[in-house]
């Protein structure tokens, strides 16, 4: 039986929406970032890849709001039956197809080392995403609790602990050089390492859901723009400075990054809120965005060995690198949905139950009836 559609928030599935479209972006220009500054693929790259820093802190802000706004995460039965698997069976389930692919190319020694090593690092550099989501859903039935019974002035301490503690030191030690920088490196002891890592931002998206009046577009886009701009900028000065390319700008633990997220899903919520639903094309690729992450590795791989056999040599120019970047999305979101679309697979895939895809994701839930 299909599921009814539920009410779903416009703001949230648009960001979805465009942080899974940003995160196959960043991975399809990763290797023009890797060359010389100085060509006009570089800087284009750079600008939309500084954009797309946004996409990884708002899967985790959005994961935190919507776990936080459920009454079902309270349960730790529900969370350990129910959210933990649908991220978790995923997960495996491609790790373990890459180990199959590194099997055919590298022989079984090659596969076996990926297989062991598994259980502590990631058989593709993307999957980090579910290391860090996976520990944020175990905890969240405790995350809950605390979140129901914080006062507002709670939250901001909170929150402040880690932009000032976390965020603020991480920024700070990349601009002080050594050994003076050890002023600002906090003691792995002494540092609030609760905080570390990713956490920050899974109870950052619930505290900038909860603001009641939200600053002025107009603020916001000034703060957006110009935060984007020093992620940008301050890219290619420390680029061309190193001769290398470095991340520091557009770090995941420093607040250029955390500005930027925060800015756009402030932004996103105040044009895109208020209680608006999503229409169905919306909803699909809404839920299409993590299958998506778990096959755009491969699908980029893909497309680029297509385009040599097309072509006759690699990609070179931005109309090329927007060509592959457009294909690999699109054959990532054609893939889930015809995925979803097979009953013992669509768990194995994306992540959902065969009801639920046939209501937001799949073949059957593009003509069902409204």
């Amino acid at each position: 039986m299909t599921k009814t559609l539920p009410t779903r928030r416009r703001d949230f599935d648009l960001l979805r929406v465009c942080s899974m479209a940003a995160v196959v972006y960043l991975h399809t220009a990763a290797g023009a970032l890797r060359q010389s500054p100085d060509t006009a693929l570089w800087h284009f790259s750079n600008v939309f890849a500084s954009l797309g820093t946004a996409a990884v802190p708002l899967f985790f802000m959005l994961s935190g709001s919507l776990l936080m706004s459920s009454e079902k995460t309270a349960d730790p039965a529900y969370v350990l039956r129910r959210r933990v698997p649908r991220v978790l069976v995923p997960g495996l389930a491609w790790s373990l197809l890459i180990i199959a692919f590194i099997w055919v190319r590298e022989g079984g020694a090659a596969a076996l080392s990926r297989l062991l090593a598994l259980p502590y690092t990631t058989v593709l550099t993307p999957y980090w995403f579910l290391y860090a989501l996976v520990p944020m859903y175990l905890l969240s039935p405790l995350l809950k609790r605390m979140v129901d019974n914080l006062e507002r002035r709670h939250w901001n301490y909170l929150m402040g602990l880690w932009v000032l503690v976390t965020l603020g030191l991480h920024t700070l030690r990349f601009f002080i050089p050594e050994p003076w920088n050890g002023l600002v490196t906090e003691n792995m002891t002494l540092g609030v390492s609760l905080l570390e890592g990713y956490l920050g931002y899974f109870l950052l998206g619930p505290w900038l859901d909860g603001i009641r009046k939200l600053p002025s577009r107009g603020l916001l886009w000034a703060v957006f723009l110009a935060d984007w701009a020093v992620i940008a900028l301050g890219t290619w000065g420390m680029t061309s400075a190193k001769g290398w390319y470095g991340e520091w700008f557009s770090s995941y633990q420093g607040l250029f990054a955390m500005v930027l997220a925060a800015s756009i899903f402030l932004l996103v919520k105040s044009c895109c809120g208020g209680g608006r639903g999503s229409g169905r094309r919306l909803v699909l690729l809404s839920s299409c965005s993590f299958g998506v992450y778990l096959a755009h590795p491969l699908a980029i791989k893909v497309v680029e060995w297509a385009w040599v056999r097309l072509t006759g040599g690699p990609s070179t120019g931005i109309p090329s690198q927007v060509c592959i970047w457009l294909a690999a999305l699109a054959a990532c979101v054609l893939g889930v949905v015809l995925v979803s679309s097979v009953k013992p697979l669509c768990y194995l895939v994306p992540g959902q139950t065969f009801s639920t895809s046939c209501a937001e994701s799949n073949l059957f839930s593009l003509f069902r009836r409204r």
